[in-house]
């Protein structure tokens, strides 16, 4: 083993980029809509968040390492058919026909705040190569996602959430609703982030980066060693949850009636005025490239191992990366025409497939925790809770 596993720059570089493939697009806009509809029961609001918005996600890196970084032997849990349709169906979502066109909408938005005569067509087609091109190798992006990346992202979320602190309203006690009512907004709105999604690949992603630069066998000291960057990780999440549900409740005056996308740029404009426009096109940008880099990776390499039947190598030349390019060429292309599309347009679609997915999803992370075997228990609990939800949606 070599002596990495005491590198704390490795550890904070691996927690940095974790929390910057997580911050995406829907980050940015649904801790401000809980801290709106909270008010003066903000904080609870942010304890519903905490729940689905940090700890599932958690449970999800945990899961993947307990299953040696494969996701796939994670989701067999709920059978064969779960174990062949579930990474396709939830990898398809995060990838080119949800997550990934949105965070091109979503930064688009900030960066035309600093360009405004930008068309959405020009700063689709450079976003979609930059992220093609830092695509290319795993530890090239995850290097460059935690040493730079995620270091300005939080250095500009910072600046704005302190800003927009000190220049914050009173909250105006108004139609407030019950503290269980925020509380439950906030544990439901945490659910369209679809963190717990890209738990399962993150984590098998960072898995492998690690046992590689561990270069070891051990699963238990990979497992040991892995924890520490995903604690970081989910630590940096709820510091800035805090911060946007904060701002969300006591600007709720000057965002009513403001579209989501426009709710941080509202706040920025109001508390920096001529600065605002800078450090907030920065941010968004970072927030929606971090995770659209990551996400089209790791779904380009997942088509990949269907195509060939093995997990695409990095050695150029190789039949592997041959068709991973063509491949993320393929899922690039796709995010560019979707993002095309404007954020309502993308969530549509979104919302009534994670409605009925998530809790089965749920219930099969938490199951796979706490039983080992048990796969009939396991496979019942998830087709049955999903299969309700299905039901509720088509009555509802």
């Amino acid at each position: 083993m070599t002596t990495i596993t005491h590198n704390s720059r490795f550890i904070f570089t691996y927690g940095f980029a974790l929390f910057a493939m997580f911050f995406g697009s829907g980050n940015l806009v649904f801790p401000l809509q809980i801290g709106q509809s909270s008010s003066m029961y903000w904080f609870l609001g942010f304890l519903g968040l905490i729940l689905t918005g940090i700890l599932l996600p958690f449970l999800g890196l945990f899961v993947i390492k307990l299953h040696r970084g494969n996701y796939h032997s994670f989701f067999k849990e709920a059978g064969p058919l779960a174990g062949i349709v579930l990474p396709l169906f939830t990898l398809s979502l995060l990838g080119s026909f949800g997550v990934v066109p949105r965070c091109i909408t979503v930064a688009f938005g900030g960066v035309s705040e600093i360009f405004p005569g930008l068309p959405l067509f020009l700063f689709s087609l450079i976003f979609c190569a930059l992220t093609f091109f830092l695509c290319l190798k795993d530890t090239f992006m995850v290097k460059i996602i935690g040493t730079w990346m995620s270091p300005i992202l939080l250095l500009t979320l910072s600046v704005l959430i302190m800003i927009g602190i000190y220049e914050a309203p009173a909250i105006i006690p108004s139609a407030l609703p019950h503290g269980c009512e925020a509380f439950s907004n906030g544990f439901l709105t945490g659910y369209q982030t679809m963190d717990l999604f890209a738990a399962f690949f993150f984590s098998a992603l960072i898995f492998a980066q690690i046992q590689k630069a561990m270069d070891t066998d051990d699963h238990k000291a990979v497992i040991r060693f892995a924890i520490k960057p995903s604690m970081i990780g989910a630590g940096l999440l709820a510091l800035i949850y805090l911060g946007f549900v904060f701002l969300g409740a006591h600007y709720t005056d000057l965002i009513q009636g403001v579209t989501p996308e426009s709710m941080l740029p509202t706040i920025a404009h109001h508390a920096m005025g001529h600065y605002a426009s800078i450090f907030l096109g920065i941010a968004i940008l970072f927030s929606c490239l971090t995770t659209a880099v990551a996400l089209n990776n790791i779904y380009a390499r997942y088509l990949t191992s269907l195509f060939v039947g093995e997990k695409a190598g990095e050695n150029k030349g190789s039949k592997e990366q041959k068709c991973f390019i063509f491949t993320l060429l393929a899922t690039t292309s796709t995010s560019f025409t979707l993002s095309l599309l404007d954020f309502k347009g993308i969530a549509a679609f979104l919302a009534p497939a994670l409605e009925m997915s998530y809790p089965g999803i749920i219930a099969l992370t938490i199951l796979s925790i706490a039983l080992k075997g048990h796969e009939k228990l396991k496979m019942y609990s998830f087709y049955g809770i999903t299969a309700a939800m299905i039901l509720y949606w088509v009555l509802g």
